[in-house]
């Protein structure tokens, strides 16, 4: 089965990564909540409709006085992850297009690089020789 997309703010992203570490407690619980919420640098404030919602869409759910990660909810966050690195190894890859005049032979060893071709250590072996 297909993993749906969803289209989540940053803040319900952020508070996925923050459950799939461990359970959150439930903001709307107590101030001990709320205290946990900032210290793990999330805003406890005007959070219920964001929780609400991942908990609609079935990322999250409660657990007595917690919010805990689903299944779901983990797949969408590792997903998110994975897309961000595909982003940043796209971006290592038109850079080292972009560098093929100035440097020919580091700009290919990164491009083998990010394809997969040669291991970091082979990069590195060939970026230190002076040929």
């Amino acid at each position: 089965m297909p993993l749906p997309h969803f289209e989540l703010s940053s803040s319900q992203y952020r508070i996925l990564a923050e459950a799939s570490l461990r359970p959150l407690p439930d903001p709307a619980n107590d101030e001990a909540a709320q205290q946990e919420w900032i210290v793990r640098e999330l805003d406890p404030e005007g959070v219920q409709s964001e929780v609400s919602e991942l908990v609609f869409l079935g990322l999250v759910v409660r657990e007595g006085s917690a919010l805990a990660l689903t299944a779901l909810g983990s797949a969408v966050h590792h997903r998110a992850g994975h897309e961000a690195a595909e982003e940043r190894l796209a971006a290592v890859a038109r850079l080292a297009e972009a560098m093929e005049d100035a440097n020919p032979r580091l700009a290919r060893t990164v491009r083998q690089l990010v394809q997969g071709s040669i291991s970091l250590g082979e990069a590195l072996a060939r970026a230190a020789r002076r040929e």
